[in-house]
């Protein structure tokens, strides 16, 4: 994947993340900021960050229940080296359905 292609779908990623929080935060259990492709929020397990990195291709996640993640495009599906998929453990830890 070239660098501009990479660029690109994160920001989508990262952005359909951010939305799909908000949209399904009615209880308002989410402090969210998006700001220069980084997403930061926290609700009461504590803050996660995600962000893209570019040099190694990969989506980074930290959260405060599971640790941190390197996520690596296969296929279709945005993965770590342990076979977790990003959305899977969004979804699971936030109690929010996350799509890709």
């Amino acid at each position: 994947m070239k660098d501009l292609d990479f660029a690109i779908e994160v920001e989508r990623i990262i952005n359909k993340i951010a939305t799909t929080i908000e949209d399904n935060d009615q209880e308002c259990r989410f402090d969210l900021d998006l700001n220069d492709g980084i997403l930061t929020f926290s609700n009461e397990s504590g803050t996660y960050v995600i962000n893209k990195q570019s040099a190694s291709k990969e989506i980074w996640l930290s959260s405060p229940i599971s640790g941190p993640y390197h996520f690596a495009q296969q296929g279709e599906q945005w993965k770590s080296r342990t076979g977790a998929e990003l959305y899977q453990v969004l979804s699971y830890e936030l109690q929010i359905e996350i799509k890709g």
